[in-house]
Parts: structure tokens; sequence; C-alpha cells
């Protein structure tokens, strides 16, 4: 008994430190830092890419950290955790353990994305106008058979004629 005592005891003096462990991060990119877990929070400062931060919550798919004496939300994605640049675990000592069962919201109407990004509303729907100069510029984009084909050549691949699929009665 007296040995299951000790044991547990030790145990917890090793876990200890974990538990008190500072998470660290480095910003990916330039952020806008949130006042809140959501899009539409106000703005709470900026930290430019390569930043250290800390990170001291986990929300859902948002991080409130600080760096350079600034602090706020940041999106999940917006920062690597660990230290270096090839550090990208998603959690480190016990941090996936304070924070399960939490959620975060994407915006203040309470609409909970896991990923922490939300696409178009119906009204950004409804109120988008045609940008005929941006579909032109994305044109300049486009493979034509020529180029495509060139392209498949130069990475190795063959031409292969396959016959079309026969429509079957529906």
């Amino acid at each position: 008994m007296k040995r299951s005592i000790n044991f547990l005891f030790v145990l917890g003096l090793a876990i200890l430190p974990m538990a008190h462990a500072k998470e660290v991060g480095t910003t990916r990119v330039a952020i806008t830092l949130m006042a809140g877990p959501y899009s539409d929070a106000k703005q709470a400062g900026q930290l430019p890419s390569n930043t250290a931060v800390e990170i001291l919550e986990r929300r859902g798919g948002w991080m409130r950290i600080s760096g350079r004496g600034k602090a706020g939300w940041a999106k999940l994605y917006q920062v690597r955790t660990g230290t270096g640049p090839e550090a990208q675990k998603s959690g480190e000592s016990l941090a996936i353990l304070r924070n399960i069962g939490q959620t975060g919201r994407s915006g203040s109407q309470g609409i909970v994305a896991t990923t922490g990004i939300r696409g178009l509303s119906a009204e950004d729907l409804k109120t988008a106008n045609p940008n005929p100069q941006a579909v032109e510029a994305m044109n300049a984009y486009r493979a034509n058979d020529n180029t495509a084909r060139q392209y498949a050549l130069s990475v190795g691949l063959k031409e292969k004629n396959v016959p079309f699929l026969s429509q079957g009665k529906k």
C-alpha cells in the first residue's frame, strides 16, 4: 500500500511540470489578432509572420496567443506549434487533454465550425457582383491542350486513348 502511495506521489511530481509547461509557437503568416475567438470580433492588433508566440488557450479552431506585447485570438492554421520551423505537432505536453470538449464559435451568431473557417453567407451571395477583369486574369493561367500535353510528356506520362463509356438505359 505504501509503495502505491509513493508511486502515485512520484508520478504526480513528474506530471506537474508538464501541466504548467508553456505551449509555444510561431506565426506562419502576418496575422490580425482578434478580441474574441470568432471572425467578426474586434481587431486586437497585428503580428508579423515568424513571430514567436505563447499559446495561452485553445477554443475550437482558434488559439489565444501573446507575442511582442500583444495578445488576442488567431485562427488555428495561422500558428505553427512548437519551436523551430519543422515543429508541426498540434499539441505539446497536456494541451490535448486540456482542450477536450471545448468548441469554438466562428462568428457571433454561434455557428460552430471545426476548422474555424466560414464560407460565404447567403447575404454575401445575394450582394455578389461579377468581376469580368478577374475572370480574364484567371483565364491567363488556364492550360490549353498543347501545354497540358507537353507538361505530361515532360514528367514521363504517356498518352493513351480510352473509349467513352456507353450510356446505359436510365
